[in-house]
């Protein structure tokens, strides 16, 4: 029969053990979203909702180059969609030379894959 101390012994390490497992993701998600606030602020006139696409600053592009964009880009939230063009989010991405790869979400938009049967070039 388990004594007192070893149950506490367990519980102990059950909890240790539950710290290890979820304190780097609640890091990471923190990184992200003050990642996002970042992008945000730094590529804002490249990603607002209602204006034609502009080509991303040079201080965008280094702010992209710092920072998780697949992370940032699925963290973007429905109510910041209001002002975020989320296809420009994209856009940026790809022009700062960090794309966020097919099939993951921007918003709630997923990126799209290349073309099956890419189109010839055009003469």
């Amino acid at each position: 029969m388990p004594t007192k101390a070893t149950i506490t012994r367990l519980q102990v390490l059950a909890l240790v053990f539950t710290l290890f497992v979820t304190m780097p993701h609640a890091w990471g998600e923190k990184d992200c979203y003050d990642e996002k606030d970042a992008f945000l602020q730094k590529c804002a006139w490249s990603i607002k909702r209602g204006l034609a696409y502009m080509p991303p600053h040079p201080i965008c592009c280094r702010t992209i180059q710092k920072i998780d964009m697949t992370c940032v880009c699925g963290a973007i939230v429905p109510d910041e969609e209001e002002t975020v063009d989320v296809r420009h989010a994209y856009f940026v991405s790809r022009d700062c030379h960090k794309p966020v790869p097919a099939g993951n979400k921007c918003g709630s938009w997923t990126v799209p894959g290349a073309p099956a049967h890419p189109l010839p070039p055009h003469p």
